[in-house]
């Protein structure tokens, strides 16, 4: 019996120190993320929403993206503030991170596949413009996230190589996308004439995407990776999976602010703001 007590008082403390590793590790991006991401999607689904034929162009997919980064700041705070409540095993699968791991770069993949069909195959493109095939991509993307949402918080064995596969895919068909578009608008201008602005725009779209999923998912698979080759190394929740945790969830700040930059929002905030604190300090004088 004393055996067995002892037994049960380690057992007791390694699952104690887990929880607690889990609790700082994911704490930077509870605190960082939300209020930042929160606003700046709002935003941009405000801004979406107000287009007219949103569904004919891949802005439907910024939506999409969009509305998972609201939803993944709101079900971090929620499910970080219940992990506190109830320290247990079932609370620390954060079902979040499927909506950034797995929904996020699928769509940024199409994003990217939609802009190298409208570069190098311009006909293909108009003969997809219809709203149904991009309503349905976005349904496919709903159910891989939700697959991987359920993976991520009933199954043990395959719901980081599930999600991570999905990173590495998307990985690879953004970076095809993109050098195959970078060679399109070399060739696309014989005798010196200048770019298209439309395919300058789109190379600028995939490259930002590009830039953007290497930043944010790349150490996330590296992660993986080195965990799976060398599992004695890294603790699950060392001070390396707080990093990449709080550098993918920066994705949900960033998308928006790209989009925001990219559409000239951002300028037309400030000079709104400029304009309303001029008009505050002349009725102030």
């Amino acid at each position: 019996m004393e055996n067995l007590n002892c037994t049960g008082a380690i057992h007791q403390n390694i699952t104690e120190g887990r929880y607690d590793r889990i609790i700082w590790c994911i704490l930077p991006t509870v605190i960082i993320v939300p209020p930042l991401a929160l606003p700046a999607n709002a935003l941009v689904i405000r801004l979406l929403l107000g287009k007219p034929g949103i569904c004919c162009t891949s802005e439907i997919f910024t939506l999409q993206l969009a509305v998972f980064d609201m939803l993944f700041c709101l079900m971090i705070l929620t499910e970080y503030i219940r992990f506190l409540c109830f320290q247990t095993l079932e609370t620390s699968n954060f079902v979040a991170w499927s909506l950034n791991q797995a929904g996020g770069p699928l769509l940024l993949c199409f994003v990217g596949l939609d802009c190298y069909v409208g570069v190098c195959h311009p006909l293909v493109f108009l003969r997809l413009k219809d709203p149904k095939l991009r309503l349905s991509v976005c349904f496919v993307v709903n159910a891989v996230t939700a697959v991987s949402c359920y993976l991520i918080k009933f199954n043990k064995i395959f719901k980081w190589t599930a999600v991570s596969i999905v990173l590495i895919f998307t990985l690879v068909v953004i970076s095809t996308c993109n050098i195959l578009i970078l060679k399109s608008l070399r060739q696309a201008g014989p005798s010196g004439k200048e770019v298209h602005p439309v395919k300058k725009r789109a190379f600028k779209i995939v490259l930002t995407s590009f830039v953007l999923v290497n930043i944010h998912y790349l150490p996330s698979v590296l992660e993986f990776l080195l965990k799976t080759l060398l599992p004695c190394l890294f603790s699950p929740f060392s001070a390396f999976t707080s990093v990449t945790f709080t550098v993918l969830s920066l994705s949900s700040v960033v998308q928006p602010l790209c989009y925001l930059a990219r559409t000239k929002q951002l300028q037309k905030i400030r000079c709104q703001r400029s304009s309303a604190a001029e008009t505050k300090a002349t009725a102030t004088v």
